[in-house]
């Protein structure tokens, strides 16, 4: 799968890109990126990030990881999320909502998801999806792009 690449030239020399241009850059963005930044929390425990492999279908961002784990706890208790992908230069931020499922039950579009992450989720028992729903997207490279970051607002893309 091709790597996302920064823009050629520094991004603070070009004017701001439009709500489309931007829709456009977070698509493939998501594409490309095998990996994200998923934050959550727990009234007790705080904040928590890791780093997890995804893949995205134009809609929802599937990822897999153990039941066990702190995050699917944070999830359970909160069922809210937010990702990062990108860099300092070309930052994506999405708010969302999750549910999880159980690899062996979930339909056979999900499955076909799951089968392009790194966990193997016939091979790995204790293994959960999360089905991320973005709700709130932002996407900036540069301080004259702050203005029009929010590109996806209550789950509709604003281009």
């Amino acid at each position: 799968m091709p790597s996302y690449e920064e823009p050629a030239v520094h991004p603070s020399v070009h004017a701001p890109r439009s709500a489309a241009q931007r829709r456009a850059d977070t698509e493939r963005l998501l594409a490309n990126e095998r990996h994200l930044w998923l934050a959550s929390s727990d009234p007790r425990s705080g904040p928590h990030l890791v780093p997890l492999s995804h893949v995205w279908d134009g809609g929802v961002i599937t990822l897999l990881t153990r039941r066990s784990s702190r995050t699917v706890r944070n999830l359970t208790t909160s069922g809210s999320v937010r990702t990062a992908l990108g860099s300092a230069t070309d930052v994506v931020l999405i708010d969302g909502t999750v549910e999880l499922t159980d690899p062996a039950e979930a339909p056979p579009e999900v499955r076909a998801r799951y089968a392009r992450l790194p966990i193997d989720a016939d091979r790995v028992p204790d293994a959960v999806g999360v089905c991320l729903m973005p709700r709130r997207v932002l996407a900036w490279r540069n301080f004259a792009e702050m203005r029009g970051r929010l590109i996806m607002d209550d789950g509709v893309w604003l281009a």
